[in-house]
């Protein structure tokens, strides 16, 4: 649960308070954790992140090229995984919104680097999240 100010404390804790003992009541052991709250990456990014994927795979596809001993077509699920081994990345989801926009610019200047600047993106990340309805000063608050 996220705490925002000193004013929401006071209720959260009480209702935390309550729940841990009906389930202590019912027997239960319970957990709780408290950390710093480090805002995840967006949905907006998200979807951002999968266009960029389709771009690059229909750029290598209309490019003659092919992926693996089958020359298979590249999709954006290929191209997510190679990205993930070239980088070390397990998943994005856990990334804050800061470590998905440096990842971002790593997979872009990459697949630029590979096809040696014929590869650009159709769309930068800021234009298209704004087209999305995204606000960039409200979400990075």
């Amino acid at each position: 649960m996220k705490i925002s100010n000193k004013k929401e404390l006071n209720p959260v804790f009480r209702a935390l308070y309550d729940q841990a003992m009906l389930l202590l009541d019912y027997g239960k052991e319970v957990v709780l954790e408290l950390s710093e709250f480090k805002p995840k990456r967006t949905n907006a990014q998200n979807e951002y992140y999968w266009q960029f994927n389709k771009w690059v795979a229909d750029f290598l596809n209309s490019s003659g090229l092919s992926y693996g001993e089958f020359e298979l077509p590249y999709n954006k699920d290929i191209i997510h995984d190679i990205q993930k081994k070239i980088f070390g990345i397990e998943t994005t989801k856990k990334m804050t919104i800061g470590e998905f926009c440096d990842y971002i610019t790593k997979i872009t200047v990459f697949w630029q680097e590979r096809t040696k600047g014929k590869f650009q993106v159709p769309e930068l990340p800021l234009i298209y999240l704004q087209k999305k309805g995204y606000d960039l000063e409200y979400n990075l608050r």
